[in-house]
């Protein structure tokens, strides 16, 4: 689990003060605030602690190219060209099993030659008050970073200013290496998806033994192939919850064209098989989060851009509640992040939050002097919580626009 999580200089987002997630966080606010940017450095976290190199870590799925991962000066990208040096910082709480660890890792980069570095690296177990607890497992001491094992013994030495980061070094690992080792697991394991119904998710692919649908949904074809024929009560899940959200789905049925060697998605409506490759894209949204929610190789965390897109406003909620008891059912209960500009969304978590304060955690994101600033939302009371988020969706110039349509009898009120 993902507990508090501090981010500076990365992209947009300069928090001065860790941000506390819950089972399930909601990122919601206008559009262009940096609410994805939150999404996209825990997924760099993640792979800092998964790929081989920082190019690989900050490369695609990551939006942007590695040095628009930087938060750019008042001169934008030129003047970001003139530095000697840039970094970004994330520093996060995080358990896995039992053991309560802290990590932070700093990142360089060399704008006029694009090198990649690690210039800080730190990582301890916590007790439950959140202080460390013995010697760190990784920390900077005299310019190099101090590996240590489990066992008394002397630690060992890297070279500070590497290209990767001691945590994806496969060869601490083992008993002597638990703390780093159960840290690299739990970071591994988080999954971010930006669902692109439109175009990679209606691309043909055969069979893959893949455990994941992919950040865009570009492998939904092969995830439920595979769970079909290993995981038959996940995939009879899967067809359930799609059933639910889209009650006009009669079934779901993936097989193999003999003749193309690609996988086919049908959807049985009205005893009627229709390709995927036809169907809606809020359709192909709830499949994908429908995989999500029964993935049996899924990690511990997940992070979801807008869930609500192209959805019916009627089963939103139900989406809510879904998203929810993910994060919190048992067996295995994922940690659940999602971003959304959705007021029918956010109203259906507000109302989940009055209900479970403790599972739900509301943030209203907005700019304040240019980076994007999280705020805990805490509306007033049910009478004013619809005015509230609508407030906290809209620009002032957004508002204004809102206003006057309303005057125009085009809204509803």
């Amino acid at each position: 689990m993902l507990n508090s999580l501090r981010i500076v200089g990365f992209k947009s987002l300069a928090m001065k003060a860790p941000v506390e997630l819950a089972p399930l966080t909601v990122l919601f606010g206008p559009n262009a605030v940096g609410k994805s940017n939150f999404i996209d450095a825990v997924q760099v976290f993640s792979r800092l602690a998964s790929e081989r190199t920082l190019a690989d870590a900050l490369s695609e799925p990551v939006r942007g190219r590695a040095l628009e991962t930087f938060s750019l000066p008042a001169g934008g990208l030129p003047a970001l060209l003139e530095q000697e040096r840039a970094t970004f910082v994330l520093e996060a709480t995080i358990e896995r099993s039992t053991r309560r660890m802290l990590y932070k890792a700093e990142v360089a980069v060399s704008p006029r030659t694009g090198r990649l570095s690690v210039s800080d690296e730190f990582l301890a177990q916590l007790t439950g008050k959140r202080t460390v607890l013995g010697d760190p497992r990784l920390e900077v001491v005299d310019g190099q970073i101090r590996v240590r094992r489990r066992k008394r013994g002397k630690p060992l030495f890297e070279h500070l200013g590497q290209a990767f980061t001691q945590l994806s070094d496969r060869r601490f690992t083992g008993r002597d290496y638990d703390v780093i080792e159960q840290a690299r697991e739990e970071l591994s394991s988080w999954k971010a998806y930006y669902l692109d119904p439109r175009m990679a998710m209606r691309s043909a692919r055969g069979p893959e033994e893949v455990s994941d649908i992919g950040p865009s949904g570009e492998r939904i074809g092969p995830f439920l192939f595979r769970l079909k024929g290993q995981e038959p009560k996940a995939y009879d899940s899967v067809r359930r919850i799609f059933k639910t959200l889209v009650p006009s789905v009669q079934d779901l049925a993936v097989d193999v064209d003999p003749k193309r060697g690609v996988i086919d998605i049908d959807i049985i409506q009205r005893g009627t098989p229709f390709s995927a490759r036809v169907a809606s894209e809020g359709t192909l949204r709830v499949l994908a989060l429908a995989c999500v929610a029964c993935n049996p190789w899924g990690g511990s965390l997940v992070a979801i851009e807008e869930p609500e897109n192209g959805v019916h406003p009627r089963r939103i909620e139900l989406i809510a509640r879904m998203l929810l008891s993910l994060s919190t059912d048992e067996p295995g209960p994922r940690q659940v992040l999602v971003t959304s500009h959705s007021p029918v969304f956010c109203g259906a978590v507000s109302r989940l939050a009055n209900e479970q304060p403790d599972s739900i955690a509301l943030y209203r994101v907005g700019l304040s002097k240019g980076s994007t600033e999280l705020v805990r939302f805490q509306p007033s009371g049910p009478l004013f919580q619809d005015v509230e988020l609508r407030e906290a969706l809209t620009t002032p110039s957004e508002e204004q626009v809102f206003d006057a349509l309303a005057r125009r009898g085009l809204l509803d009120e």
